[in-house]
């Protein structure tokens, strides 16, 4: 048996068994969002997309770690001057399908990020039944809004808290719309919806 060859529980079809492969992703991740990372940002995208397995990731990122082209620092991953060497010389030794994913899926995830920073929440069980939702758009000096919803159930205070993350912006925008009667504020986003 190939001493590379990595476990293969929980890839799909298309990923990576090498574990030579699973590091020069890591490396390819690393360089390619411009930022550093952390572990469970880069598991989510490697694992969520089902590129590779999870003890093989891990695996990885500490070696990747001993060897100097990964840095560790306050649990965020950065990659090296070497380690971007790496990924530039062998970026192509990875399919491009699996390149592709991993790159949507890690500026998604960055994406989202940002947004829940910006998109706060807070779920809390409502005495006799039920939660509230807290959901507060923050700039840096001031809460420009703030709401509370009561919801039935946990299922349907996570599904609305999503949402909430995800569209922030426009349900302020929308209800600022309406609430300062300027259709145009709103029109866009609803038309949008019903596509």
């Amino acid at each position: 048996m190939d001493n590379n060859t990595a476990f293969s529980a929980g890839v799909r079809f298309g990923g990576l068994t090498d574990r030579t492969e699973i590091k020069i992703l890591v490396c390819y991740l690393l360089t390619g969002a411009k930022q550093p990372l952390t572990e469970q940002q880069i598991v989510d995208t490697v694992i969520g997309q089902q590129l590779a397995n999870y003890f093989e990731l891990l695996d990885a990122l500490s070696h990747l770690t001993e060897q100097n082209l990964v840095t560790e620092h306050d649990g965020m991953y950065s990659i090296t001057e070497d380690g971007k060497e790496i990924s530039r010389q062998l970026e192509k030794v990875i399919p491009f399908s699996v390149r592709e994913r991993a790159y949507k899926a890690v500026i998604e995830i960055l994406q989202y990020d940002a947004l829940k920073k910006q998109n706060k929440t807070k779920i809390t069980a409502v005495e006799g039944g039920g939660f509230n939702l807290n959901c507060t758009i923050e700039d840096e000096n001031f809460v420009l809004f703030s709401c509370d919803l009561f919801m039935p159930n946990e299922k349907s205070a996570l599904t609305a808290q999503e949402s909430f993350i995800k569209y922030g912006q426009d349900i302020f925008k929308c209800i600022l719309g309406i609430t300062t009667s300027n259709p145009a504020m709103y029109k866009d986003f609803l038309e949008s919806q019903n596509k």
